[in-house]
């Protein structure tokens, strides 16, 4: 299968809701843990663009700067400067993944920005965009297994209850006692 890049064409006030798509950099006012909702508006990702219930949702992970204290847990980064140009960023930003927002593409929080007139700053691209996909194909394979009714990581453990017998943890790599051989005895 050979990929082609096409350009995206830039969005305009009229249409950047229909051209929104995953690796699209917006601005959103996002409400995080400890501020009020009425937070400073902060660059966020786009991962995916669903229709939830007849309705376009944009699901974002925010911005923070990348200087700070490290984030745990998957993320993409956008530090090298072409990469910053790109998608419209002023200084090195990690997004992380875990802290996603699914909301409607019609909020109020989504903020203009005064040159263009739309939500959207720019778009990742390099190694950036290879982070973003891989990581979009592990939130959706998560999703398809939870859709399935099983839930990853400790489906064993479920499974087994119930039963009567005992499992004994053993760590394999526990060197042997010393005390089982015989003294003076050699294995030679």
């Amino acid at each position: 299968m050979l990929d082609t890049f096409q350009p995206p064409e830039p969005c305009t006030p009229a249409n950047w809701r229909d051209r929104l798509a995953p690796g699209d950099i917006v601005v959103f006012r996002a409400p995080l843990a400890g501020q009020p909702a009425s937070a400073r508006p902060q660059p966020c990702l786009v991962l995916d663009v669903e229709i939830l219930r007849g309705r376009r949702c944009a699901l974002l992970a925010p911005g923070m700067p990348s200087f700070g204290a490290a984030a745990t847990g998957p993320r993409v980064v956008v530090d090298r400067r072409t990469d910053r140009r790109a998608a419209g960023l002023e200084r090195a930003t990690r997004f992380c993944l875990r802290a996603r927002l699914l909301v409607p593409l019609e909020h109020v929080g989504f903020v203009a920005s005064e040159g263009t007139g739309t939500p959207v700053l720019g778009r990742l691209v390099g190694a950036a965009v290879d982070r973003l996909q891989a990581e979009r194909a592990r939130i959706h394979a998560l999703r398809d297994i939870r859709a399935g009714g099983a839930q990853p990581g400790g489906h064993w453990r479920g499974a087994l209850r119930g039963r009567d017998f005992s499992v004994e943890r053993r760590n394999i790599l526990r060197p042997l006692p010393l005390a089982s051989m015989a003294p003076g005895r050699s294995d030679r």
